[in-house]
């Protein structure tokens, strides 16, 4: 994003600054600068140019997260379905080689002076499986104590480890960790554990982040389609192994996620081969179906981890593997996925539709507004015309799609007493007569829109 342009006519000096949109792309900032600079410098009447590159602080382009995210640029989700393929371990490693990666090395060691580590993207990991929490075995913090922040007493500081902001319920109650020898929340019900994941996102205090990483639990419920929602995430990285049943289970998630409307940048299959000492390369789960994610759901981007000692020594060392220090292939593979997934996210920012917006006004009921590149349009609603076209479940039979709201019933002075963005895809409305399981997808607010501005033409 170009910042701060100057021209100063007399002495025929240009200068601008360059803000790169992610800390792991400067050296993409600094081939724009480059371009710049000679395009520029052409121009006749230009004798110099100063163009600087610049690390924007993280900020949230989504009105509905929490405050605790204000500053957190983007959230990934590292899903699998189906537990036991690794999704643990790559979620960390993506962490950990996010934190490694020092931007333009040369651009910051000729003009900056500076310690490489300070350019190191921000991030942080939540693990976010209550009832198998990973993250307190495989990075181990001198202190992991939960204290309350300096700046709000309603958060906590995240546990810090080499760099990455951690949290963990396995963080909060000792006794949930893998090894500590009590249940934890083995026996704890699905909504509780919701709620419970809700404290952990909103309770924590973030600060900057140019990414947070979700070690997102298992399977695709009710507890990850409400973590989804809550969170708006940015994009989405499945993992997997070349198991049919995997495949399937992923194929679910996958669909999950294109509902949410959160688009899944890439595929890591997981203990796909192994190379032995005589130099052959086996497949001893078979060749995997990761060509079929490909074909099936457009998804360009593919990496294969082999089968390695390495990665499971590091997991029970509380050491993460990238931080090893061993020079393999598979910490190439980390790099590339992580600079992949934060080039993926820049061109998802730059394709994505603005979502429509809905407002209460007292005079003129539900206002809805929608914009593009060139116009904005403007749809006006009866807030009991919107009641009316709830599909939840106490409004629609799920399996037969018919109406069961007796429209009879809707009071006509109905309002909305709350409005607010789910995830990608909705907005979720409580309503005054105390319905409060509204959700009115982007899609459908857009047909209302289109409807509702023609019949007012």
């Amino acid at each position: 994003m170009l910042q701060d342009l100057r021209i100063v006519d007399n002495d025929g000096i240009v200068s601008c600054r360059i803000e790169s949109p992610s800390a792991v792309l400067m050296e993409m900032a600094q081939q724009w600068k480059n371009k710049a600079e000679l395009l520029v410098s052409e121009l006749e009447w230009v004798k110099a140019t100063d163009f600087k590159i610049s690390k924007s602080r993280p900020r949230n382009a989504r009105t509905g997260r929490f405050s605790s995210l204000t500053h957190v640029s983007d959230i990934i989700a590292v899903s699998s379905c189906k537990g036991g393929v690794g999704k643990s371990t790559v979620a960390v490693n993506l962490a950990y080689r996010w934190d490694a990666i020092n931007g333009f090395k040369h651009y910051l060691q000729s003009e900056l002076h500076c310690s490489l580590s300070k350019f190191g993207a921000r991030v942080g990991i939540l693990d976010a499986d209550i009832y198998g929490p990973s993250l307190p075995t495989m990075v181990s913090p001198a202190n992991s104590t939960i204290r309350q922040s300096k700046l709000a007493k309603h958060l906590v500081e995240p546990v810090e480890y080499e760099g990455v902001k951690c949290m963990s319920f396995g963080f909060v109650n000792r006794r949930a960790a893998p090894g500590a020898g009590g249940v934890g929340a083995a026996v704890m019900r699905g909504p509780m554990v919701s709620k419970l994941i809700n404290q952990l996102i909103i309770g924590t205090e973030w600060g900057d982040l140019d990414y947070l990483v979700v070690d997102m639990p298992p399977g695709t419920g009710d507890i990850q389609i409400s973590l989804s929602q809550q969170m708006a995430i940015s994009a989405a990285v499945v993992v997997t192994t070349p198991q049919r049943l995997s495949f399937i289970d992923v194929e679910k998630g996958i669909a999950m996620f294109n509902d949410l409307k959160i688009k899944t940048v890439a595929v890591v299959e997981n203990m796909s081969y192994f190379d032995c000492l005589h130099g052959q390369r086996h497949q001893p789960f078979g060749p995997g179906h990761t060509q079929e994610l490909v074909k099936n759901y457009n998804i360009k981007h593919v990496f294969k981890l082999p089968i390695s000692e390495h990665f499971s020594s590091s997991a029970d060392s509380g050491r993460p593997f990238v931080l090893s220090g061993i020079s393999l292939a598979e910490e190439k593979t980390y790099e590339s996925l992580a600079t992949t997934i934060a080039k993926e996210i820049v061109i998802l920012k730059h394709k994505v539709r603005p979502a429509p917006e809905m407002n209460y006004d007292r005079d003129r009921g539900i206002v809805l507004r929608i914009f593009n590149s060139t116009e904005a349009t403007e749809a006006l609603l009866h807030p009991a015309d919107l009641r009316a076209r709830c599909r939840c479940a106490e409004c629609i039979d799920e399996f037969t799609g018919s109406q069961i709201l007796n429209l009879a019933t809707i009071p006509d002075d109905i309002y909305p007493t709350v409005v607010e963005q789910k995830g990608n895809y909705a907005i979720a409305v409580t309503w005054s007569d105390g319905h409060s399981s509204s959700l009115y997808t982007y899609d459908e607010l857009t047909a209302l829109i289109v409807e509702f501005a023609a019949k007012s033409e």
